[in-house]
């Protein structure tokens, strides 16, 4: 009886150990997830300072530091009262991620929806720091002319991760 059950031991942890609940990928991918909804309830409550906490020191995107998206959204802000973001995809390539959204602005006048990140993409750019997503930006410094993408030089520090 013993050598069944020493067995039947051997094979529950041969079967728990097999199972990987915690895949990396799909964790990061819900991290993101809920970043991106931390976001938009915070833009909803008004709570700017929320939002900007989930933004990397290094943020720069298309030539725009933090204080540039601070900005920003206070005028987004100023304009609509609600903000949905509809999550499409993650790209994730080891500590760059890419959230492809769209982001759903509403007030009482108007309703403008951004395909992110080919719209302005504030919020689409990741970077894992110290253990956590935070927004990162494209890292370049130049905008195309004539555009609003950001020029293939300048986002290589994102790009290369891809």
């Amino acid at each position: 009886m013993k050598p069944v059950y020493i067995l039947f031991v051997l094979i529950c942890l041969v079967l728990c150990t097999s199972c990987n609940t915690d895949d990396s990928e799909n964790q990061a991918q819900a991290e993101i997830r809920d970043i991106l909804y931390d976001l938009s309830l915070d833009f909803n409550l008004g709570n700017v300072y929320g939002m900007m906490d989930h933004v990397d020191n290094n943020y720069l995107h298309k030539g725009k530091i933090a204080w540039h998206l601070n900005e920003e959204i206070l005028d987004r802000r100023g304009r609509f009262q609600l903000l949905e973001i509809e999550v499409l995809y993650i790209e994730i390539n080891g500590k760059y991620a890419v959230a492809h959204t769209i982001d759903h602005y509403k007030s009482s006048l108007e309703s403008v929806d951004y395909h992110e990140p080919e719209d302005s993409g504030y919020f689409s750019y990741f970077h894992r720091n110290q253990g956590s997503w935070l927004i990162y930006g494209d890292q370049s410094w130049i905008k195309k002319k004539g555009s609003d993408l950001p020029s293939t030089k300048g986002q290589q520090a994102v790009s290369e991760a891809f």
